[in-house]
């Protein structure tokens, strides 16, 4: 068997990190394993739509841990990735207090099949799963893939239940256009399943430019779709190299019309000299003047510090309006990952 085993060191709190997605001209063989995200827009796993994402997506606020990370090749179709989270102590001491356990299969005919299972140390010591997440890639025609993820929680006797599902599906057209449709449900009455939330998105590709049209649509008690939310996304390259990508979220007022509600944008600069910065701000209405439109209200500043070929400092701030006009620190983190 081949392994890979890396250790990740966080003084603060740990980094979850998206893997980015398959950029213009890049094809899904490229592209390694992503699981679903059920959170925030949208976006293609088998054909990749975005190469940023917001930090305020990719970041989970956690007490000082180390992580130590082991994938295994079982054999040529499947894999095992293992994590082991340890609280530590003041005095350097190491408790070991929650395992993720990933596994990955290759299937034919362009499936895939994946469970993730996360176990935590209870009251008495022992491990107890508490999440479990199945994903299933099924291609279904031309340039189509399914993707169904089903996640399970600890039911009535702390057994694990489904809780969750979510179908999306992607639709590549030529070499510019996918077009993604997911759909979540929940479990209903009678052991049935109820779609709740369905997310629709047209996404047009480009060498350095993406556009990204998505409707979000809620589900009655009669199980009629109602339009809750229109969002618009755009990345692109400028000509200093920085990536950039906006989101832009439109809500409808009594009338039933849109308006603009909030405001992400995301600024990556090239790495040089072995850094690299990505920003974020976020801008919403203020509360006592909703109709002026918007104003910043965080910012957060992500600093990546290449110290070594296996090694990579992190500092992430997160900033908000002072009274001065200027932002104030309220929160930061920094840790250190080792290859």
């Amino acid at each position: 068997m081949q392994r890979r085993f890396f250790k990740i060191l966080f003084s603060i709190c740990i980094l979850c990190l998206s893997a980015p997605a398959i950029g213009a001209g890049q094809t899904k063989e490229q592209e390694p394993f992503q699981w679903l995200a059920a959170a925030g827009e949208t976006s293609g796993i088998i054909f990749g739509t975005h190469q940023l994402q917001p930090l305020s997506l990719q970041v989970k606020d956690s007490p000082p841990a180390e992580i130590e990370q082991e994938e295994i090749k079982i054999d040529a179709q499947t894999t095992r990735v293992t994590r082991r989270v340890f609280s530590v102590s003041l005095g350097g001491e190491r408790r070991l207090i929650e395992t993720v356990i990933e596994e990955i299969r290759k299937l034919p005919g362009d499936r895939v099949r994946a469970m993730r299972t996360t176990s935590r140390r209870d009251a008495n010591g022992r491990f107890t799963p508490v999440q479990q997440e199945i994903q299933e890639v099924v291609p279904s025609g031309a340039d189509t893939f399914q993707i169904k993820r089903t996640i399970l929680l600890p039911g009535m006797d702390n057994s694990l239940v489904e809780k969750e599902r979510i179908q999306q599906t992607e639709r590549r057209k030529g070499e510019a256009v996918v077009e993604i449709d997911r759909i979540r449900y929940v479990p209903g009455l009678g052991g049935t399943w109820t779609a709740a939330e369905r997310r629709v998105s047209q996404n047009s590709l480009g060498k350095d430019q993406t556009r990204t049209e998505e409707q979000v649509y809620e589900y009655d008690v009669n199980n009629r779709l109602s339009l809750t939310q229109q969002i618009r996304v755009a990345e692109w390259k400028d000509a200093s190299g920085r990536r950039q990508w906006q989101s832009e979220t439109y809500m409808p007022n009594i009338d039933g019309k849109f308006r603009l509600g909030s405001r992400i944008t995301v600024i990556q600069s090239p790495a040089k000299d072995g850094r690299q910065q990505t920003t974020e701000l976020l801008e919403k209405p203020g509360p006592a003047a909703p109709n002026e439109g918007l104003r910043p209200v965080r910012r957060m500043v992500e600093d990546l510090t290449f110290t070594g070929p296996d090694e990579t400092k992190r500092e992430l701030q997160i900033l908000e309006p002072g009274l001065n006009g200027g932002w104030r620190s309220i929160y930061g983190q920094q840790g250190v990952e080792i290859k």
